[in-house]
């Protein structure tokens, strides 16, 4: 060996007290994890050349998928809480951030949101991204801010799918931020694939923003990138109950009738939000394999709605979660909002599963992004969560059965305390609950704080 040359590293062997695989919590269940990364083994022989990552008092279960966030809206907390109608949010909270927005508080949000997420156990995240042009004279950037993002989700430790958007709606001031050509469009989301192709760490998506940011050439233009591609692409649709007479009025349907229109409705489709799908299109989503991306905690509070997941459940559409405007950057949040609403809204318990939420918010999401994780399998990416099984929130299912300790992990957890660390590809994240590679205080005086 050289003495440039540095010696192979050897698997780690990660050992739990408990780990979730084939849909149950095992005890003693080794996880071999290769040194690309991946899972090598789950059980079975324990060589004695392994790194041994002893995890006493703690159980492993695959980490969260944020299947879809907008990182800079983070910066609206403590300045939205006035808005009495979404319009009014958007108009009175959202554009005026929007057109203030540079280059630093990008960066500065980006990295708070993706701290976040990585203490609350999110290894994987869709950022769907859309400010492309520069504040004051709306000059485009190329893949410039995209590459901010990026950078911020990498700087954590994140993987990241860049779902980066089609916008060509340029009708009001916020919206020029975000507005470009088709070519510049395709250009761009090509460019940024071809720079990032082979990474693990990143996909690249194209994502039109919606039936109404976006024009029926755009939304095809993504559709076929996508094909091209080989990939999901992803868009905001039927948020609102306004987006239906919309949708009528700009295509002459209602807003998944108006996707199957356009040529563009098939299997490689993820929607975002689906609250306002009538019976006719779910079943159409179900036909098409289309996916679908639930917001649930940022829907109740603009007020959306409640949507049919589990009717699209029912008929086939592969679930995931995200964390959208970031009030929460929390996943699990997100699976147990996702079942309260549903009970709320149909006045009885038990909707949905313990076991599809839990799966909703890790390979459902990561199955929509186009990451090989979300479950302890061999093969799969060593994206991993150790709980802290001696944290009160787990407690008594912590020690009970299987189904116990689900209840808790879906329902009661508090990440802040409960998740003790966060692997991806087997490298540490999050450790003792803190995190390995971003200074807190730095993020904050980044924010100005």
């Amino acid at each position: 060996m050289t003495g440039a040359e540095a010696p192979a590293r050897q698997a780690r062997r990660f050992e739990a007290d408990r780990t979730w695989v084939d849909g149950v919590f095992r005890d003693g269940v080794a996880v071999r994890v290769g040194p690309d990364g991946r899972i090598l083994s789950v059980g079975g022989e324990r060589p004695e050349g392994d790194e041994v990552v002893r995890l006493a008092g703690a159980a492993l279960v695959p980490a969260c998928v944020d299947a879809h966030s907008h990182a800079f809206q983070v910066l609206l907390r403590g300045r939205a809480g006035g808005a009495r109608s979404f319009q009014e949010w958007v108009d009175g909270s959202l554009y005026p951030l929007v057109e203030d927005l540079d280059e630093d508080a990008l960066r500065a949000s980006a990295l708070l949101a993706f701290s976040e997420m990585a203490r609350s156990g999110v290894a994987a995240v869709g950022e769907f991204h859309y400010v492309h042009n520069r504040k004051g004279d709306h000059e485009p950037q190329g893949e410039r801010y995209a590459e901010v993002v990026l950078q911020a989700a990498r700087a954590v430790g994140l993987r990241v799918a860049l779902l980066r958007t089609f916008y060509d709606t340029a009708d009001r001031p916020g919206r020029r931020r975000f507005a470009e050509g088709v070519d510049r469009a395709v250009a761009a989301t090509e460019a940024l694939g071809r720079r990032h192709r082979g990474d693990p760490h990143v996909r690249v998506l194209p994502a039109p923003h919606s039936l109404h940011g976006a024009s029926a050439v755009m939304i095809r233009a993504a559709a076929e990138l996508a094909r091209g591609l080989d990939c999901r692409w992803h868009i905001h649709l039927a948020e609102q109950a306004s987006d239906v007479e919309r949708a009528r009025a700009l295509h002459g349907a209602t807003p998944l009738a108006a996707l199957e229109a356009l040529g563009v409705l098939d299997g490689r489709t993820v929607l975002v939000h689906g609250v306002w799908l009538d019976p006719m299109e779910v079943a159409l989503a179900g036909r098409s394999g289309a996916g679908l991306v639930s917001c649930p905690l940022t829907n109740l509070e603009l007020g959306d709605g409640v949507g049919p997941v589990p009717e699209l459940v029912a008929a086939g559409v592969r679930v995931g979660l995200g964390t959208d405007a970031n009030t929460r950057p929390d996943v699990y949040a997100e699976m147990r909002a996702l079942e309260l609403a549903q009970r709320s809204h149909r006045r009885r318990m038990g909707v949905l599963e313990d076991r599809q939420l839990l799966e909703a918010g890790t390979a459902g999401g990561a199955a929509l992004l186009g990451f090989e994780s979300g479950r302890i399998e061999a093969g799969l990416l060593a994206d991993l969560v150790a709980l802290d099984l001696d944290d009160p929130s787990l407690w008594p299912g912590a020690w009970g059965d299987s189904a116990g300790l689900l209840h808790n992990v879906v329902h009661a957890l508090r990440p802040a305390s409960a998740v003790r660390a966060l692997y991806v590809g087997g490298e540490p994240v999050v450790e003792g609950g803190r995190l390995t590679r971003v200074d807190l205080e730095a993020v904050r005086r980044g924010l100005g704080g």
